[in-house]
């Protein structure tokens, strides 16, 4: 007998929900809000009453076994012994509104777990209750209905013969899936070396599965630039899911590019295995995907104002069944066709695509980002592969998606927008406004502002970091400068200088006055769409919910930080350890693959990614050593005090790369200031040379004008001067004739800030390893990705050229891939002239290390 899996929720809303996308009384992110409140009610509720409780339950319906299962908020007995389910509701609805048919999904979905629930425990019948609390007013609301068994089970049984069609659409195009995945071959006639090897870790991943434990097989694949990871992961992985090994393949990118990349394989799988049974749907974030923007180009979803918004759930069926009996790339441009001619929300469609469809593409936050991942999927554990591309990208945005700040300045403005308006929301505004002022000062009082020339730190840091961690110690004040005691309204700072405190506990009147200001303004953003003012409130609205979601999840992995700048104040709440928040989302799924280039050294990302006890492996470079030509000036020092004096040694190593060959090639820096410094003085010297420069703050336009400059077999030589880092230092695949070289100036170490330090300073207090965790690792990535952009092809043949004393040390050699064990170190620019010429007069192959 055929079998499917639903949640409850899913079920409920996919056939009951109807109406308007209306983001006033859902909230503009109430979801996340209301799990805090959740949390709170069920722990008001007392003993007895059993919180998050998962219930599963089967029924044949049509000849389909139908699973379903999902969380009820909480279950109690009440008084005369009656079990009760407790669904628990978050709403924006004005509470005079409030009644107990407000939403028959909610009804639906008690009533579903009731059933669940009766039959389980073998109980004649149970009671419903519905709780909503009314967000802006405080106010709690009760109703209960009581039903007998078998109308909870007749219920439940009607609602699975509603759904039965789909489901046996679902289930006839899984039966294809598996049929074709069976039988689907690689689309290339072999495999490049190094990428069997990298298909078959990913394909024992997804099949040791969860006999791995709990939180599902992870592996690390480092497999150089080249390989062809995007296909040599997805390959494998859906050959897993052919022989019941997956449910459903999620691929997250950092980057637009790596997104088409997976698009673009799952184009050619096709292509190459006519009549394969593939749904792959990308998912395009809203402000992207939205048909309907306003002045500003925000969306906006409310039905007065958006056609795709009024009555979504009325037509989204019809546009799903056009779309699912279609075909199965499910991309952008198609998406957007169906929302156009059905006239429903793209963004949505896409959304609601994903619950059809066998791969999903998409951004990291999918799954990552606790305000935006796909609850679902992932609310829930599920039979699913995570396939994470670029993962060298994921720490960094993981303490981002953990982070938050805000800026005191936004209450000015918001205030001023309201010009004369007297209403209770500029009370509140100018009240908070007040508070942060008075904790403004209080930072200034433990941190006061020092000039560079009264014998304190001047106020720009340099922007690479000293060489050794006890240097570092710079940031921590002498014993005679240190301060009395706090005022009682902050904890003990970890450090305070220059208008910059550092606390390890969060304070409380950091966010208190913005608690407050909360709900006036949801309740005047809700009332005053048209009003001017909006635009400006409601980009204060989305930053105080960003940093007060931040604070609800601080914990000792995070720091706070409080600046003072003139008249302005800055909070910001920075995840240092994303581990425990990251391992939480792999937990929910089967398999997690993450992969890339440039994973050195393993143990880190392990340790950072909270994957301990993941397995790791290193696969070799798939073309000929002799293809790179791998030389380093060690007699260069990059250092922050030495930069000035190194500009003309550096322009001269530049010119030799740039003169030793016709071609394009590439000059890495570590910060913008540096590249104009050695960029003036190249440009002054050597005339004759072709450079163009990486402008800071380049959209998309800007930088494929800059990458198109990189043309197939030049005339004449082009040396173009970029950020390590930045967007051409990675995800730029530039082929063939298009490069065939690149500098990379320093050894990309962060710049200098308190932030940095915190991390620092976190990481030394862990395990030891700050300098490494803060500086070195990350840094070392940034060449490392930089460097990959020389070899994209087996026909590829280009240079490498590093400058910069320290990467002649033992603690940046170890950190070099195994692929660089014939990079050759010259003492100056006559010994690199030379190098180079015997490489490319050899063909390619590199000169024997003198």
């Amino acid at each position: 007998m055929q079998q499917i899996r639903l949640a409850v929720r899913q079920l409920v809303e996919f056939l009951l929900q109807t109406g308007d996308i209306d983001s006033r009384f859902a909230g503009f992110d109430r979801a996340n809000e209301g799990a805090r409140i959740h949390r709170r009610l069920q722990k008001q509720a007392g003993e007895g009453y059993q919180p998050e409780v998962f219930l599963s339950g089967s029924r044949e319906v049509d000849g389909i076994r139908c699973t379903v299962e999902g969380r009820a908020d909480g279950i109690f007995t009440d008084g005369s012994g009656c079990a009760v389910i407790d669904e628990i509701k978050t709403t924006g609805v004005p509470s005079a509104e409030i009644h107990d048919g407000l939403n028959p999904c909610h009804w639906a979905q008690g009533m579903v777990y009731a059933a669940l629930y009766t039959a389980q425990q073998g109980l004649t019948g149970a009671s419903v209750r519905l709780t909503y609390y009314q967000i802006d007013d405080d106010k709690i609301f009760y109703f209960t209905r009581h039903f007998s068994g078998a109308e909870l089970e007749d219920f439940l049984l009607g609602l699975l013969r509603q759904y039965a069609p789909w489901a046996r659409r679902q289930l006839d195009w899984s039966a294809a899936r598996t049929a074709s995945l069976q039988a689907m071959r690689f689309p290339y006639d072999g495999y490049r070396p190094g990428q069997r090897a990298l298909a078959g870790e990913v394909y024992r991943a997804c099949k040791a599965g969860r006999e791995a434990g709990k939180g599902g097989f992870r592996l690390f694949c480092q497999a150089p630039t080249g390989t062809g990871k995007t296909m040599s992961a997805l390959f494998p992985s859906l050959k897993a899911m052919g022989e019941g090994c997956g449910e459903k393949l999620f691929y997250f990118t950092a980057r637009t590019t790596a997104r088409a990349a997976a698009e673009d394989a799952a184009a050619l799988l096709r292509q190459a295995n006519p009549g394969l049974a593939l749904r792959a749907v990308t998912l395009t974030a809203k402000e992207k995907a939205c048909l309907s923007k306003n002045e500003a180009g925000r969306p906006v979803c409310l039905p007065e104002a958006c056609p795709y918004a009024r009555g979504y759930y009325d037509r989204r069926k019809d546009a799903l069944a056009f779309l699912l009996d279609g075909g199965g790339q499910l991309d952008r441009p198609a998406i957007e066709a169906a929302a156009r001619q059905f006239t429903v929300c793209p963004f949505e469609l896409g959304l609601d695509l994903s619950d059809w469809s066998d791969l999903v593409i998409g951004d990291y936050n999918y799954l990552f980002d606790p305000t935006v991942h796909l609850r679902r999927f992932f609310d829930l554990n599920g039979d699913w592969i995570f396939l994470i591309d670029e993962a060298h990208n994921l720490p960094d945005r993981a303490r981002e998606m953990y982070s938050a700040s805000f800026a005191k300045s936004s209450l000015t403005e918001a205030r001023r927008a309201l010009l004369r308006s007297r209403t209770s929301l500029k009370s509140r505004l100018v009240r908070a406004d007040k508070e942060l002022l008075a904790l403004r000062r209080a930072v200034e009082a433990l941190a006061p502002r020092r000039s560079a020339g009264a014998g304190g730190r001047p106020e720009s840091v340099p922007d690479a970091p000293p060489d050794q961690p006890e240097q570092l110690a710079l940031f921590d004040a002498p014993p005679e400068e240190k301060k009395d005691a706090p005022s009682p309204a902050l904890p003990e700072p970890l450090y305070a200088r220059e208008g910059t405190v550092f606390f390890r506990e969060l304070p409380p009147a950091a966010v208190r006055p913005l608690y407050s200001l909360l709900p006036s303004l949801q309740d005047w953003l809700e009332r005053s769409p048209e009003d001017p003012a909006h635009e400006k409130l409601l980009e204060l609205y989305f930053s105080l919910h960003d940093l007060l979601r931040t604070a609800d999840r601080y914990d000792g992995h995070s720091v706070t930080q409080l600046t003072a700048r003139g008249s302005e104040l800055t909070i910001r709440l920075l995840c240092l350890d994303p581990s425990a928040f990251v391992d939480e989302s792999l937990a929910c799924g089967r398999a997690s693959v993450l992969f890339s280039a440039t994973l050195i050294p393993p143990g880190y990302y392990k340790h950072v990614l909270g994957c301990g006890g993941a397995r790791a492996v290193a696969l070799e470079s798939p073309f000929p050593p002799g293809n790179l030509g791998l030389y380093c000036l060690p007699g260069i020092s990059t250092r922050y005090r030495q930069r000035e004096a190194s500009a003309g040694p550096i322009s001269d190593a530049l010119a030799v790369l740039a003169q030793s060959k016709v071609g394009n090639y590439l000059a890495f820096f570590p910060s913008y200031a540096y590249l104009q410094q050695v960029y003036a003085d190249f440009t002054a010297r050597y005339p004759g040379i072709r450079t163009i420069v990486q402008e800071s703050g380049l959209d998309d336009a800007g930088r494929a004008a800059f990458l198109a400059r990189f043309a197939p077999d030049p005339a004449a030589t082009l040396l173009g001067f970029g950020v390590l880092g930045g967007v051409f230092g990675e995800g730029v695949d530039l082929a063939g004739s298009r490069l065939i070289g690149c500098a990379i100036v320093g050894v990309g170490l962060p710049q200098v800030s308190p932030r940095q330090e915190m991390l620092r300073r976190y990481f030394d207090d862990k395990d030891g390893c700050g300098f490494d965790y803060a500086y070195r690792f990350p840094g070392m990535n940034k060449v490392l990705q930089a460097a990959g952009r020389v070899i994209r092809t087996e026909q590829d043949r280009g240079v490498v050229l590093l400058l910069d004393d320290r990467f002649a040390q033992e603690g940046y050699r170890r950190l070099f891939p195994r692929h660089w064990a014939h990079l050759q170190y010259l003492p100056g620019a006559g010994a690199l002239r030379q190098a180079l010429r015997s490489f490319w007069q050899s063909g390619g192959s590199p000169a024997p290390e003198p």
